[in-house]
């Protein structure tokens, strides 16, 4: 949305984006005032859609040229003759197309006619798009192209439809619909566009500079203009003769009226006083019966008949209760105490409600009363549904809707009914650990799935007689009595994080979380239900800040470790808002050439109280609560704005995270950070882990499809530790490897870790990729390393990550010695 505005803003005149609206709207208007007359027309239907296809046809061109007239890109722009009256053809018989479907009078034609429209709006840009001519290249963004199109074909349906079901002669809302619809079009796609001008002169055969192409518009406009005056007066001259025929019909109905009103009159009266008794008896919902003083059925309707399961002639009036009650019973086989006419006249409860359950099932509720002038009367609804319903909201109330179990509510309760009784009992609390990263890779339907999998892992751990319910999120609740000391509470704790840390299988994806759990003990805490869960919830983020996959039990003093990470993702919030962050950069060596040939982004947190703060403090909570989107983006930013003063074949690298991926902005955030620095794109190596992939693969693959198809080059960072990481070498255009470092730190005296190192070096030889070796700290590493044919390492026995003033110095002790070597050899 920044960019569309910008492009309006920055790229476009003003005045002319105006003129451009309201001749948009005013050819709307024209097209959709012919368009209502066409519904009303049988002889001429096909004359005003034609008016109306070229209004809106016109219309859309004219805006869509004088928008290209206020675009100010810098450049001079002229237009190919024939794709400029293809667009205009194109613009008309499109909305000519649609208006003829949208005049159906079958279910959901108006949204379909609308959109054959708002596909014509984006043929009609886009082909005229393709007639701008000019010394230079166009690039597209293919989302923002898909965007702008889909808005336009979306508004265009609202439109359309909308008008469709309310025709008006003044149509407002659908007017400025389309309108927007059009606009909306146009500089969404706009903004798709980005011009690189060239230095070369161009010069094109059959193309019109813009003077010509404002003379072409203007006379589109004065088409449009003449054609909406056109459709005034003839809808004026149309509003006069129906006025006139109106009149002339009223006149003739008063007279026929009045003549037939008496007789109608009495007819009625007389048909009403007979009817009426069976068409309310015939239409009622409930069941109706009626006895005379004597107990003999007077009335009954058809749905008392149907209600309990009686053919047309079954009773018969003047009947007594007692032989009616005795046939009803022989029909449905039932007890005499499930009937609802089962008592009599005498019974102290004859005058009250009930509900009966029949043997088929069904649920009668009854309502009987005695009438003033003897005899009494009862009503039979069926209110099964309304029952079934009344339990069905009583169960949704009281369980999650995902997983089945109970919810935050029932819990509450029935931890407190547990904390009034003298019964110890456990309360556990169980949070899933990287349910977040499930989320953010593979999307919340494989999220929900996985919810539900845990609950059933959950209530196959726990006691038959255990409660488990899922609090939010992913964190669940067990209150279990069996495990009421702290011996069955950490056989149960292990139970679940074993049972929660095996594999889970969706659609062909393995995913491992495992699990953290904190426990409180009804037997060491006295205080209420409130606080005891409040104390089990410390103990499990005490459970997930110690590493995670474990089990702690409630401690005095838990609460302050609470305190104190709430208050760091506070100062983090901060921080981010007042740029408290620095970079600093590890350098990677070139194995053969002995130079620095990149530097590693890192961001430190120079907080103003506890100093630098190291990433491993900060990092794991960005991720969790979102605040790495902001992070990273200050960081690939800063990173290229520091490397723009770098020599040129030092390149810079930047970590992406998996929420910056899935935001799907990753591509424009790239390319403004290097337009900002002026940073050469080659110079960019972004660093994507194997958590980044599992994610959908179309998508990552589009996406750093593209980047690398802007220069910037990709890196598998932790190489090794990850899922499949071979099947994504192949998918994925990676340039780079990076062997995760711990590989590296065993690979002295370790065969298995030299093997590795071995055939991932021989791998990235294979494919045409270079390696890097991470944690190199020793030249025994080192020398390893250069023996099996590793190009470049990083670590510590190169350097530690420096602040940007160090990175000189060692850019001139490495570089500037590689330099006196390649001298020297040469």
């Amino acid at each position: 949305m920044l960019k569309v505005f910008s492009c309006v803003a920055d790229q476009h005149n003003h005045g002319l984006v105006l003129i451009a609206g309201v001749i948009c709207l005013m050819a709307a208007f024209t097209a959709l005032f012919a368009f209502h007359h066409a519904l009303d027309a049988r002889s001429r239907r096909g004359l005003f859609v034609v008016v109306a296809a070229l209004s809106a046809g016109l219309g859309i061109w004219a805006t869509h040229f004088i928008a290209m007239l206020a675009y100010e890109p810098g450049i001079p722009l002229t237009y190919d003759l024939p794709r400029t009256l293809l667009s205009v053809f194109v613009a008309v018989a499109m909305c000519g197309a649609g208006l003829t479907v949208a005049l159906s009078p079958r279910r959901g034609m108006g949204l379909l006619g609308g959109a054959v429209i708002g596909a014509g709006v984006s043929a009609m840009h886009y082909i005229g798009m393709s007639a701008v001519r000019f010394a230079g290249d166009m690039v597209w963004d293919e989302n923002t192209v898909l965007v702008s199109v889909l808005m336009g074909v979306a508004m265009t349906m609202g439109a359309v439809g909308m008008f469709r079901r309310n025709p008006q002669p003044i149509p407002v809302k659908a007017g400025l619909l389309f309108t927007l619809a059009v606009c909306c079009t146009h500089f969404v796609g706009m903004s798709a566009a980005t011009i690189y001008p060239s230095p070369v002169a161009f010069a094109a055969e059959h193309t019109i500079d813009s003077a010509y192409l404002a003379t072409v518009v203007t006379a589109a406009t004065l088409v449009i203009m003449i054609l909406g005056a056109g459709m005034a007066l003839f809808d004026r001259r149309i509003s006069a003769e129906r006025l006139a025929q109106a009149q002339e019909r009223a006149a003739l109905a008063e007279e026929i009226v009045r003549g037939a009103a008496e007789r109608e009159k009495l007819l009625a009266e007389l048909r009403q006083q007979a009817d009426i008794s069976s068409a309310a008896l015939d239409n009622m919902a409930q069941g109706l019966t009626m006895y005379d003083a004597e107990d003999r059925l007077v009335i009954y309707n058809r749905r008392y008949l149907e209600l309990y399961s009686c053919p047309e002639n079954a009773l018969q009036l003047g009947a007594t209760y007692l032989e009616i009650r005795e046939r009803l019973m022989d029909r449905l086989g039932a007890p005499r105490s499930t009937l609802a006419d089962i008592s009599g006249p005498d019974d102290p409860d004859w005058n009250s409600e009930h509900e009966v359950l029949l043997p088929n099932g069904r649920v009668i509720k009854y309502v009987r009363r005695n009438l003033p002038a003897g005899g009494w009367v009862a009503t039979h609804e069926d209110v099964t549904e309304a029952r079934r319903t009344t339990r069905q909201i009583a169960y949704l109330a009281a369980h999650d809707t995902l997983t089945g179990l109970p919810n935050r509510a029932t819990f509450s309760a029935h931890l407190e009914a547990h904390a009034q009784t003298e019964q110890p009992f456990g309360l556990f609390t169980v949070d899933l650990d990287r349910f977040k990263e499930v989320n953010d890779t593979l999307g919340h339907s494989i999220g929900d799935e996985l919810l539900r999998a845990t609950a059933t892992r959950l209530r196959e751990a726990t006691g038959r007689h255990d409660i488990v319910a899922r609090l939010g999120g992913d964190e669940f609740a067990i209150i279990s009595a069996s495990a009421a000391d702290a011996e069955t509470a950490s056989g149960l704790a292990e139970r679940i994080i074993d049972r929660l840390s095996e594999p889970f299988e969706f659609d062909g994806h393995t995913v491992v979380v495992g699990s953290s759990v904190g426990i409180c003990l009804s037997s060491e805490c006295t205080e209420e239900s409130d606080e005891m869960l409040k104390m089990s919830d410390l103990a499990l983020y005490c459970a997930k800040d110690e590493g995670r996959g474990t089990f702690r039990f409630f401690e005095p003093g838990m609460d302050s470790r609470l305190t104190e990470r709430r208050q760091l993702e506070t100062d983090l919030r901060t921080a981010i808002a007042e740029g408290q962050f620095e970079l600093h950069y590890q350098p990677l060596l070139d194995m053969k050439k002995g130079a620095i040939n990149c530097f590693e982004a890192l961001v430190r947190w120079r907080h103003p109280a506890r100093g630098l703060v190291p990433p491993a403090d900060f990092i794991g909570l960005a991720e969790e609560n979102g605040l790495i989107v902001p992070i990273g983006e200050w960081v690939m930013r800063q990173a290229c704005k520091d490397a723009a003063d770098w020599p040129d074949d030092v390149s810079v690298a930047v970590n992406v995270s998996p929420a910056q991926l899935k935001r799907g902005d990753l591509i424009a955030m790239t390319m403004n950070a290097l337009s900002a620095a002026g940073l050469a794109p080659h110079r960019l190596e972004l660093e994507i882990t194997e958590a980044v992939l599992i994610s959908d693969e179309s998508d990552v693959r589009s996406t750093l499809d593209s980047l690398t198809t802007l220069g910037v080059r990709i890196a598998m960072d932790d190489f090794g530790t990850g899922y499949s990481s071979l099947s994504y070498l192949r998918t994925f255009p990676f340039n780079k490897i990076k062997i995760d470092r711990s590989f590296i730190a065993e690979l002295v005296g370790t065969s298995d870790a030299l093997s590795i190192v071995q055939a991932t070096i021989q791998l990235s030889q294979k494919l045409g990729m270079t390696i890097t070796a991470e944690g190199v700290e020793s030249e025994e590493q080192l020398a390893i390393l250069s023996a099996e044919g590793c190009t470049t390492i990083q670590g510590y026995h190169i350097s530690r990550p420096v602040p940007l003033a160090e990175v000189g110095s060692l850019l001139d002790f490495y570089n500037g010695a590689a330099a006196i070597r390649a001298r020297a050899a040469g």
